[in-house]
């Protein structure tokens, strides 16, 4: 007997000395419908060991038919152990970006060099945060997760034991690039991995934790720099990475399992190759079918394997192409929520990068306690990742009750006739004027000297909304494109990296031009410019994936044409 289709076969495995017959009754589940047009009630032929039951008679029995499988095999505990790791793994990226910061006069001065020139390793290392994901974000959405990741992190491991070592300024620049290469694409894998293991109606508990890992890292990264750059000397700085990302790749190698649907379906469905599931998972399913065969239920070893090898068969490796990602950006609805994101990156990277200037010019602090004043965002990010999941699913509960749909937390779940948009850009509708609100006094509010306390409340309620409204978008991405979401999530970052780029280049020049407070003032009006783009989703955005669907439902019908 299958788990998934509630059916057997009629194969019989040599030596098992089983069979798997059809089961003599079964029960049907037909939706309430009305026989079409021309059709008698007594055309329909209905077996005597059939039992028809309407979604009207039992709602709930159409969602624990075979019809409507399992989302995701994976139990709880194993889907908090997921999370942990993949927002353990796009916490590098973010955090190798930052970390830097602190040690730039350090290596200057030891390379008897300018920060001008150590700078443009930084830029080097925001091009490739912006590029790697399109590449690894393509990889893990044809191979698997588990190849995309092992190879990011080797890479990651390598580069930073080079920066460890290396003795010039050439090297520097080339091993930042490839430090960035291989951390950077572990954030659009994230999110492929989440929607792997979750529906849309408990995604926000799960990405939180991912989107806030990325947010939090800018925000300490300094701090741990600062600390390391002063006591164990700059080069520190790569030893640390390097021991923390090999411990990481160690775990991960061992005990995270295969996720990506295209490879396991719904985590039920071994690897046909070893390499992709973890030893861990490849133990255990070895374990399993040695016992399924000893107790006679061979032809589930026999269904699974079969479906495997299907699964294999429609998916055929493809050179990572970075036009893959930015092609998704012709769609509009992609278009305008990587927009906001972008923008909203834009804004907290100027802040960002603005900080240590302001803040040791008004309140006379030194690297470390200006390395101290970026707590406020990290502490934000932790508080959103916890709160503004539990928000989306109630905001996605609440509007499943309200259109009378079913609430499907363990079964995939179909958004066509849902308002997916809507539902998620709610809270954002909200949090996203609050952004512009702060932003605007703050730099009035450093102008003015005030007390230390304003800005850092200023800064705690701009990381809690940056984050949340992050987090709400981020898995408005993955909805609206279900089958491909490390390569839209991956198309989301390269802009995201991008405009940050610009933000922090261009922002020493608006605060000695514009004046800090006129600053501020045009970065909160940027953010409002981006929420009212906001507004136009939520209006059209329903329509606009409906378009899409159909679009693609007609390419599919003329190839299957063409093939035939």
């Amino acid at each position: 007997m299958d788990p998934e289709t509630g059916k057997g076969d009629n194969t019989t495995r040599p030596g098992d000395g089983h069979e798997c017959h059809p089961s003599s009754t079964s029960t049907e589940i037909l939706p309430t419908t009305e026989p079409n047009k021309g059709q008698n009630a007594s055309d329909l032929e209905i077996h005597p060991t059939t039992t028809i039951i309407t979604a009207a008679d039992d709602p709930e029995a159409l969602a624990k038919t075979p019809s409507a499988p399992l989302h995701s095999v994976f139990t709880r505990s194993q889907r908090i152990c997921i999370t942990i790791m993949v927002t353990l793994g796009s916490f590098f990226s973010p955090l190798s970006g930052q970390i830097y910061f602190p040690a730039i006069p350090d290596i200057a001065k030891d390379y008897h060099t300018t920060t001008a020139r150590i700078n443009l390793t930084i830029t080097t290392y925001m091009i490739l945060q912006g590029l790697a994901p399109t590449i690894m974000g393509t990889l893990g959405d044809t191979t698997g997760r588990r190849p995309a990741y092992i190879l990011a992190f080797t890479i990651y491991l390598a580069a930073n034991i080079g920066l460890a070592v290396q003795q010039s300024y050439t090297a520097l620049l080339v091993l930042r690039f490839l430090q960035s290469a291989g951390s950077s694409g572990t954030i659009a894998l994230s999110y492929g991995v989440i929607s792997d293991i979750a529906t849309p109606a408990e995604r926000g508990k799960y990405l939180g934790p991912a989107a806030a890992g990325i947010m939090l890292a800018p925000a300490i990264g300094p701090t741990i720099g600062g600390l390391l750059a002063q006591y164990l000397g700059w080069r520190s700085i790569f030893w640390f990475l390097a021991i923390i990302s090999g411990g990481y790749l160690i775990v991960y190698t061992l005990f995270m399992p295969e996720t990506s649907r295209k490879v396991v379906g719904d985590g039920s469905i071994p690897a046909l190759d070893w390499w992709v599931m973890s030893p861990f998972q490849y133990w255990s399913a070895q374990w399993a079918k040695k016992k399924a065969i000893r107790e006679g239920r061979g032809c589930e070893i026999d269904e699974k394997e079969k479906k495997a090898q299907e699964l294999a068969q429609k998916r055929k490796f493809q050179f990572p192409n970075p036009l893959t990602s930015v092609m998704i950006l012709r769609e509009k609805d992609a278009l305008i929520v990587i927009c906001f994101i972008a923008l909203s990156m834009l804004t907290l990277m100027a802040q960002l990068a603005s900080l240590p200037s302001l803040f040791g010019e008004v309140y006379g602090l030194n690297t470390f306690k200006i390395g101290l004043c970026y707590i406020p965002i990290g502490v934000a990010a932790i508080v959103a990742a916890l709160l503004n999941g539990k928000l989306m699913d109630w905001n996605y509960r609440r509007w499943a009750k309200k259109l009378k749909l079913p609430l499907e937390k363990k079964r995939s779940t179909d958004l066509r006739d849902f308002p997916i948009e809507k539902v998620r850009l709610q809270p954002v509708l909200l949090l996203a004027p609050l952004v512009a609100a702060v932003y605007i006094p703050f730099g009035w509010v450093l102008q003015k000297r005030a007390n230390l306390a304003v800005p850092l409340i200023l800064e705690f309620i701009i990381g809690y909304c940056q984050v949340s409204c992050s987090n709400c978008l981020s898995s408005l991405l993955v909805d609206l494109f279900p089958d491909k979401p490390s390569t839209v999530s991956a198309a989301s970052n390269l802009v995201r990296c991008w405009l940050a780029a610009v933000g922090t280049a261009v922002i020493a020049d608006m605060l000695n031009g514009m004046g800090w407070g006129w600053c501020y003032t045009c970065l909160g009006l940027i953010y409002v410019l981006g929420t009212s783009l906001l507004w136009i989703e939520y209006k059209w955005g329903m329509g606009w994936r409906e378009e899409r669907r159909q679009r693609e439902e007609r390419k599919r019908q003329q190839k299957e044409g063409q093939e035939s």
